[in-house]
């Protein structure tokens, strides 16, 4: 309560113009003023006298912008910072093991998908610049490791092509703070070398950095056989917790629960919608909501030219087809996929083992979803789908919408979109509290 009360007075004393430092700078400036006045002509301090007050003016502003902006970014809950008082962090440790990462997609292995074949032509995956993450254990953890075995995984978005590990950085600080052992973890990025950087290699790079935090902990004291695990990301992190949630076996960790900001859940060009207009954005978006805003033409595509969509998904498979198979199954005149060519349908039937919605089952962990109905780029037609797949199979899906949001998942300058945010705070905490067994 007196932190609270503190940082109110901290914030009010801010949006006064009177502050200490603005009062040195209006004396400095009176002084100088009269200087050049008594020292030179009158005239030389008149054409100076607006300059100076015109750099007074730009430094309130900015000062003024960034206290507010600090304001905002307080409610949306991206400012925290960590320091010693809450626990340990322990930077950059490498998840590779002897500097290699396992590779599961192979024969005689877990993950192998007989359609697929031997990833990487069988052989494991040599450590790279990447193969980071960052750690955090705060002190209750350490002083009760029987009750605060909890850990939570947060993986980076950046539409699988770019981002680092401390984007998601204010997400590990704060459910650290409330007790949870969390991480932050960069992956290998499939900008480039496709046919060894497959969306599969990052899936066994998860693995490895889960056994890597296991390995970590048991050396901190904490009993390996009491661990738990939720793994949570935004955007292409989140399509990367939900597809190893669902789809990996043998996690070295019990697997609690998913938390899913805006994540894709299929490439395929049906699932990518946006509302056509600010009129058309949508109150609710369960299934029945999805298939009545196609009949009253309120969803539109997101993307003029569907070959980005089958690029990707050649790209999520280490490119196993060439650029003219590519242009085949492209119809350049229309701006559409040929989904009756055999190449494409080959494509499709391999690719969709890095689709979530393949593995979803009666059997997947509960998953906490938040979309966007204002989302231009994941739209709502994700959250539909996974949705039918929980009623298909009776599993536990739960969703918090933000009406009003684009992908960044930010519009608390609304009502709507501050009680989201604080109800997938809530939501958060809920589930850790509800399927940690340890707590």
């Amino acid at each position: 309560m007196k932190k609270a009360e503190k940082e109110s007075k901290e914030i009010n004393s801010n949006k006064k113009l009177g502050t200490p430092l603005k009062k040195i700078f209006v004396g400095i400036l009176s002084l100088f003023i009269l200087y050049l006045s008594l020292k030179y002509k009158i005239i030389i301090a008149i054409i100076l006298i607006p300059v100076l007050i015109l750099i007074l003016i730009i430094i309130i502003w900015l000062y003024i912008y960034k206290k507010r902006n600090k304001e905002r970014n307080q409610k949306a809950g991206y400012n925290e910072e960590w320091n010693d008082l809450y626990g340990e962090k322990i930077s950059n440790i490498s998840y590779a093991k002897d500097n290699k990462i396992k590779n599961t997609f192979k024969v005689n292995c877990e993950n192998y998908i007989e359609i697929i074949g031997n990833l990487n032509d069988g052989r494991d995956y040599l450590k790279n610049e990447r193969n980071y993450y960052n750690l955090f254990i705060p002190y209750i953890s350490l002083k009760r490791k029987d009750k605060f075995n909890g850990i939570i995984l947060f993986i980076h978005g950046g539409a699988w092509l770019i981002g680092e590990k401390e984007n998601v950085e204010y997400l590990c600080i704060r459910y650290a703070k409330y007790g949870y052992i969390t991480a932050e973890m960069s992956y290998t990025l499939l900008l480039e070398k496709y046919k060894e950087y497959s969306i599969f290699r990052i899936l066994d790079e998860v693995t490895a950095c889960i056994e890597s935090i296991k390995e970590q902990l048991i050396t901190k004291g904490f009993d390996g056989s009491k661990l738990e695990l939720g793994i949570g990301g935004y955007s292409s992190g989140a399509h990367i917790a939900l597809l190893y949630g669902y789809s990996i076996k043998n996690i070295p960790l019990p697997l609690k629960f998913l938390i899913d900001f805006v994540g894709p859940v299929s490439l395929e060009p049906d699932y990518w919608f946006k509302p056509k207009d600010k009129e058309s954005i949508l109150e609710d978006i369960e299934p029945k909501d999805i298939e009545k805003a196609f009949k009253e033409n309120k969803l539109i595509g997101t993307n003029d030219f569907e070959g980005v969509y089958a690029v990707l998904m050649n790209g999520f498979l280490g490119k196993r087809f060439t650029d003219e198979q590519m242009k085949d199954m492209i119809d350049e005149k229309n701006k559409t996929i040929k989904k009756d060519n055999k190449k494409y349908i080959q494509l499709l039937n391999i690719v969709k083992f890095s689709f979530p919605t393949t593995f979803v089952n009666s059997k997947s962990v509960p998953t906490l979803c938040q979309y966007g109905g204002n989302d231009s780029i994941i739209g709502v037609v994700h959250y539909s789908a996974l949705k039918k797949l929980s009623e298909k199979y009776g599993n536990k899906l739960k969703l918090v919408y933000m009406k009003n949001a684009e992908h960044d998942l930010i519009s608390y300058d609304n009502e709507n979109g501050l009680t989201a945010m604080k109800e997938m705070h809530y939501q958060i905490l809920e589930f850790a509290k509800t399927y940690f067994t340890s707590q």
